[in-house]
């Protein structure tokens, strides 16, 4: 049982209990992300799942007799000490799948983490986001093709995100530092194994005006199998996806087909077809898994975003109801019939795209119209 002992060591770092069993629930084999939002979507809290009786646990879905073992066997708590105190030290905060400014975009797919680790200023609920990936070899024009799309986002309220490796990713990272731009750089591992160590130069200025996350524990190292995993979270975070140069396969291409199965904008910019670095590129064009794009002017079209890049400015609630459009007013109608709903249902009902009644709902619960619930679920404020 977790002891006295290590309560008393939270009140210096001001975290709570339930931070303290979410971090152990996590730690806990076989208790991956899916596992972890059913059991607290059925206990209705972290220190909840732990204080239940083994007869409790065993009657939520998907839970056997061994992980219910797991469970109410943990005895790790020093680990969790551990870990709380690196990020004490370090400046990184936990951010778990049932609190509101975890990033809303993420509540929409089944394979999302349930706790994210967090570095910086980054806000991870911005109005309009975009994903830049691509090799991490790449050639001067897409360097410089990158740096010219970044410079025309300056004064856009536009956040970029990429996954700081070598390449295109780090460029689009070093672009955003510039201008100023925000940028979010998604990590395969821990915040003690940031992967390239090369680019640990560039931590302290991703900080200022946006920050770094992973779902990675502080002393996981960024093995081959994390990336894909990594890429993910880059493809659920974005509103639209665009991959710069990328060979036929790696993880450029991999970031685009889950932004294709999420529904996202995914855009490429085309090369020549024998052209190594653009066979990647002209494959998702082909495919037609891919937009076409050649500058900025045509990533705004295909986002269908004002010329300037601008979010909508919040209004007086009794302006926003008047100037909804038709589907967010049936969306709004729906909830007001049918309360509480899940998003698969509001797709079905509304014959809407997943990434358009993403985007509709982030842009209604920033607004303050609605509030997203954990088990994708959302209803009126």
């Amino acid at each position: 049982m977790i002891t006295k002992l290590h309560f008393m060591s939270l009140d210096s770092i001001s975290l709570t209990e339930e931070v303290f069993y979410g971090l152990a629930l996590g730690l806990i084999p076989g208790i991956g992300h899916i596992h972890a939002k059913t059991l607290l979507s059925y206990s209705g809290s972290f220190s909840g799942i732990f204080k239940a009786k083994p007869s409790t646990l065993v009657r939520i879905p998907g839970m056997g007799p061994e992980l219910v073992r797991r469970i109410t066997g943990f005895t790790d708590w020093d680990l969790i000490d551990k870990e709380i105190r690196y990020m004490e030290g370090q400046g990184i905060r936990p951010l778990f799948y049932n609190e509101s400014d975890f990033p809303q975009r993420l509540l929409h797919f089944n394979d999302s983490p349930f706790l994210l680790f967090c570095k910086g200023n980054a806000g991870l609920n911005t109005a309009k986001t975009i994903g830049m990936v691509g090799t991490r070899a790449p050639s001067q024009a897409g360097i410089k093709w990158t740096n010219q799309l970044i410079g025309a986002l300056k004064d856009s309220h536009i956040t970029v995100v990429s996954g700081f490796a070598y390449g295109i990713d780090i460029t689009a990272h070093k672009a955003c530092i510039r201008e100023g731009i925000p940028t979010i750089g998604v990590l395969a591992g821990g915040f003690r194994n940031i992967y390239p160590s090369l680019h640990l130069r560039y931590v302290d200025q991703m900080c200022e005006n946006g920050g770094l996350i992973t779902e990675a524990y502080s002393d996981i190292l960024p093995e081959k199998q994390r990336f894909p995993m990594r890429n993910r979270i880059i493809a659920a975070l974005s509103d639209g996806l665009i991959v710069v140069e990328s060979a036929e396969k790696g993880g450029s291409i991999i970031t685009a087909e889950y932004g294709f199965n999420y529904n996202k904008t995914v855009m490429a910019v085309p090369g020549k077809p024998a052209d190594l670095l653009s066979r990647g590129c002209n494959a998702l064009i082909k495919a037609q898994k891919a937009a076409m794009i050649e500058d900025y002017t045509d990533m705004l079209k295909e986002m269908n975003w004002d010329d300037d890049g601008r979010p909508r400015k919040k209004a007086l609630q009794i302006e926003l109801f008047r100037s909804l459009s038709d589907k967010e007013q049936a969306l709004i109608n729906f909830l007001i019939r049918n309360g509480e709903t899940h998003i698969d249902t509001l797709i079905h009902q509304l014959n809407m795209r997943n990434s358009e009644l993403a985007s509709m709902i982030l842009a209604l619960t920033l607004e303050g119209m609605i509030t997203q619930l954990p088990g994708s679920r959302i209803t009126l404020s």
